[in-house]
């Protein structure tokens, strides 16, 4: 450096210092710190501290030296450590409770403006901008955002200390009942996650993309609790498809069970035209007691219109007995199918039958073999099922008694009076338990050796064309 540049230098300094020192208070006066820092009242709010002077928070620093010296090892010359210093004139007792804000821990002035402020509370910047240099921002600007949010974080947040999780300012659902109106959420059946207040295990407190804050849109938020596989098995209920809330309440109902929107049949009836379940003479009893799930699933099912069994199986349910227990089936009962000839939910015939018979057996057995021109009485009043069980029996032809007794229990006179079978003029008649039929090969002889059971073209049901008894006896026993 040349000398008349060093001479300049040196005439610089002992102006500063002489305007410094100058500048300095006497012994006993407090300094004018605003001279070197003008920024500390520069904002709308003044921290009272600041008011009391800068030797109420600043205590260590020696205002003759320039820069500052300090006389302690705590950072800016502070009497104390954040937030003890701050407990001087703050209640510790707010900001030592069991949970805390972690910027607590790193200091008052993380979040608050020790000197002065435009914002509420000396915060630096106004929440929820203050909170997102520490917080994801995204968490908190999707699609649907909590409208308590727009009501600033401390809506629901103690900023320092709480005694509840999360630093919430009440235990939830309490806090959330302060918006909330709890009615809805006390009826007789609760949701779990109600009952135990538990109000984020479904909603996001803060933002979602899913419409109410939920996390995800049902069903697939309500798989995290049910088991998926019961409502994605084989046929699934349309009301699926239109969401749980479709027949659920989601936080509380005064229907009897399951927390529905209503009750059954009711609420079914929402979807499914009353018309199919009510109005006839005769209602399946599962109909008449509004008990729709006993046979449907109302969820998912493998089975065609969501039945909880194949049938037969369902209906062995409830309708078990020996009648459906012979060796011999039915053929409709054979193969399961019960709606063949019964309506599952009403009809106007008994035992819920499609058609009275003998119109519903025409559907499988051929009429010309019924309506010849002499009839059976029983076939002509249409009592198929005198003579026939109708699921099984324990003889052919679904018969419900032994062969030849069918006809004795109606026909009781024929072992009394001169007959093939009881004997003519002292004979002992055909022994029909023995013998085998002449013509029908392979059929045992009976009754219907000789008449057919169902209607005939000739008299007395003969089998054959014959004018009388006598010239029916001709087939077997010829000249």
């Amino acid at each position: 450096m040349g000398v008349g540049k060093r001479y300049i230098f040196i005439g610089l300094l002992l102006f500063i210092s002489f305007f410094v020192v100058g500048s300095l208070p006497a012994m006993g006066e407090e300094p004018d710190c605003l001279m070197c820092h003008p920024d500390l009242k520069e904002h709308k709010t003044i921290h009272p501290a600041v008011e009391m002077g800068c030797t109420s928070c600043h205590t260590a620093v020696d205002a003759g030296d320039i820069p500052h010296r300090f006389t302690n090892n705590v950072e800016r010359g502070l009497s104390a450590e954040q937030p003890d210093l701050c407990y001087g004139c703050h209640d510790r007792s707010a900001y030592t409770k069991a949970n805390v804000h972690a910027a607590l821990g790193m200091g008052c002035t993380t979040c608050h403006n020790p000197h002065s402020s435009d914002n509420e509370k000396m915060l630096s910047a106004p929440p929820p901008e203050l909170c997102y240099n520490c917080h994801d921002r995204s968490k908190f600007t999707q699609k649907d955002v909590h409208p308590a949010l727009s009501m600033g974080c401390t809506s629901c947040h103690s900023p320092h200390s709480s005694d509840n999780e999360r630093i919430l300012l009440q235990k939830l659902p309490d806090l959330c009942f302060n918006c909330h109106d709890s009615s809805p959420m006390k009826k007789k059946s609760q949701h779990p996650p109600v009952a135990s207040g538990e109000c984020t295990s479904c909603h996001n407190p803060h933002s979602s993309k899913s419409a109410k804050l939920l996390p995800a849109q049902p069903p697939e938020l309500c798989y995290k609790c049910h088991d998926s596989a019961m409502f994605t098995e084989g046929h699934i209920h349309p009301a699926l498809q239109m969401g749980c809330e479709t027949c659920h309440d989601p936080h509380s109902s005064d229907a009897d069970e399951k927390m529905l929107a209503g009750n059954v049949p009711d609420l079914c009836l929402g979807c499914h035209d009353p018309g199919m379940f009510s109005g006839r003479k005769v209602q399946h009893a599962p109909v008449a007691a509004g008990l729709c799930t006993s046979c449907h699933s109302p969820h998912a099912t493998r089975v065609e219109k969501l039945l909880k069994n194949d049938l037969p199986g369902l209906c062995f349910e409830c309708h078990v007995s020996d009648e459906m227990h012979g060796r011999r089936r039915h053929g409709p009962f054979k193969i399961g199918q019960c709606l063949q000839c019964h309506f599952p939910h009403q009809g106007d015939g008994q035992k819920l039958l499609v058609k009275s018979p003998p119109d519903l057996c025409f559907e499988c057995h051929r009429r010309g073999d019924f309506v010849k021109a002499v009839k059976h009485p029983p076939v002509e009043a249409g009592l198929c099922l005198e003579c026939h069980g109708a699921h099984t029996t324990r003889y052919g032809h679904l018969m419900k008694l032994k062969r030849n007794d069918v006809c004795l229990k109606c026909h009781k006179k024929i072992e009394e009076s001169p007959h093939p079978i009881s004997g003519i003029r002292g004979g002992k008649g055909h022994p029909m338990s023995a013998r085998r039929d002449p013509i029908r090969k392979r059929r045992r002889f009976g009754c219907i050796s000789c008449h057919v059971p169902h209607s005939s073209d000739w008299g007395r049901l003969f089998r054959y064309r014959a004018d009388n008894a006598m010239s029916l006896c001709r087939y077997c026993h010829a000249k």
